[in-house]
């Protein structure tokens, strides 16, 4: 009995023992299976990563596949991802940490929208100017890309602008450019002697304009800095325009001040005055003709003739015309004068020379295409008015110089048989028609 007890404590430490070394191999297979799994799931890491500026930081941006029981021992969302810069990260997998590299980089170039530019050669403008829209995280610089670009031929090139941000990235855009070549100064249209009288306001530019061949609104000024307003004297104007490229033209008149006569009126006052007898004596449908004869029939019939005047000036003349309804020739020329102003009808005025005994006026008047005598004055020797005249149809009261510069070529052809000093009508001649 004692051998047989013998041999099953032998088996049973033999079954011990086989259990013992079969549990050994088992840890141990499963410490090689453990460590072989971990060393595959660690050959799915990747230690260092590159994300641009803006974008997420997310677990996959360090493996090829991401297993399960894995996060960031970090807190990412403290990082601000908008800053370039190298972090070392910290992830958990399992119960393993592993130590990683997030490096965040701007290699994103900036972005904007060409802007067409419609200028003139060699009128370069800021680069700024060209582009709209221009983005970029981290700024935007704008500059030509050819620091001073040639644009002198004219005519429609590309103009290349570099856009660069502040870590070197840059875009090149290449904008139009509409190019005038312009070197013609504007053109000053107007410009007239002045006279005056001191005292009295001068529009200077009354009837002046300027323009530009490609400027709409060139500029111009009026230099009147060498008129002594309150001395007699002719004085320099100077007027200058300038376009928006720089050229520029100058244009000289003068002024002619002097001291303003005894009773001297102002010309809208008589003008005033003039009206309101033309809106009396005149309808909108008479031609200038039929106008003119009627100024000259009312000045004759509704001024009477008392051989004196005031003559230092037309207006004065005119206004004691108007006022007094008395005068002499003189007052006949200044009231029809204003009328014939006031109508539109171009005028000027005659005065009998020689002047032997007495002087004498009265209008020459631009009627029907021609410049004629017109004489309101009464006379002994007619009855009505002088009106529409030739030279050849004055008498000896109306002698005048027919050379004088100051007066234009009189027109030869008579209309006396076209007029009806009745009704006050003009007769056009059928060719005419």
């Amino acid at each position: 009995m004692s051998k047989d007890k013998g041999k099953r404590k032998k088996r049973k430490l033999l079954t011990k023992l086989i259990l013992v070394l079969v549990a050994l191999v088992l840890l141990a297979l499963d410490a090689y299976l453990l460590d072989r799994h971990i060393k595959i799931q660690k050959g799915k890491i990747i230690h260092e990563a590159t994300i641009e500026c803006g974008d997420d930081i997310t677990l996959d941006l360090f493996f090829t596949e991401v297993f399960p029981k894995t996060h960031f021992v970090t807190d990412v969302s403290a990082i601000d991802t908008t800053v370039p810069a190298s972090y070392e990260l910290t992830i958990k997998i399992w119960k393993f940490n592993e130590k990683v590299v997030l490096n965040i980089v701007d290699t994103t170039p900036p972005t904007g929208v060409a802007v067409p530019q419609y200028t003139y050669t060699e009128w370069l403008p800021p680069a700024t100017d060209c582009i709209s829209d221009a983005y970029d995280m981290h700024g935007v610089n704008i500059s030509y890309y050819d620091e001073n670009p040639d644009i002198s031929s004219g005519g429609e090139t590309l103009v290349p602008v570099k856009l660069q941000d502040n870590y070197g990235n840059y875009t090149i855009i290449h904008v139009p450019f509409y190019l005038t070549d312009d070197h013609t100064a504007p053109v000053i249209s107007g410009t007239h002697d002045i006279e005056a009288y001191i005292g009295d306001p001068v529009s200077y530019r009354d009837g002046v304009s300027v323009s530009d061949d490609y400027d709409e609104n060139p500029v111009m000024t009026i230099d009147t800095s060498n008129v002594i307003s309150d001395q007699d004297g002719t004085y320099p104007i100077y007027y200058t325009a300038t376009d928006e490229y720089g050229n520029t033209d100058t244009v000289t008149s003068y002024i002619t001040l002097t001291t303003k006569p005894e009773g001297y009126v102002r010309e809208e006052e008589i003008y005033e005055l003039a009206q309101e007898v033309l809106d009396e004596i005149t309808t909108d449908d008479m031609s200038e003709v039929e106008v003119a004869m009627r100024i000259f029939w009312w000045a004759r019939n509704n001024i009477h003739y008392v051989g004196d005047s005031i003559k230092t000036h037309w207006t004065a003349g005119a206004y004691e015309g108007f006022t007094t309804l008395r005068g002499d020739c003189y007052t006949y020329y200044a009231c029809c004068k204003a009328l014939l102003d006031v109508a539109g009808i171009p005028n000027m005025l005659v005065q009998r020379n020689p002047a032997y005994n007495s002087m004498h006026f009265w209008n020459l008047v631009y009627l029907d295409g021609g410049w004629y005598h017109c004489d309101a004055t009464p006379s002994s020797s007619h009855d009505g008015y002088w009106f529409m005249r030739t030279d050849a149809e004055l008498d000896n009261s109306h002698r005048f110089d027919p050379e004088a510069d100051e007066l234009p070529d009189r027109a030869t052809e008579s209309v006396q048989s076209r007029l009806n000093y009745y009704n006050f009508t003009y007769t056009v001649p059928e060719d005419q028609v």
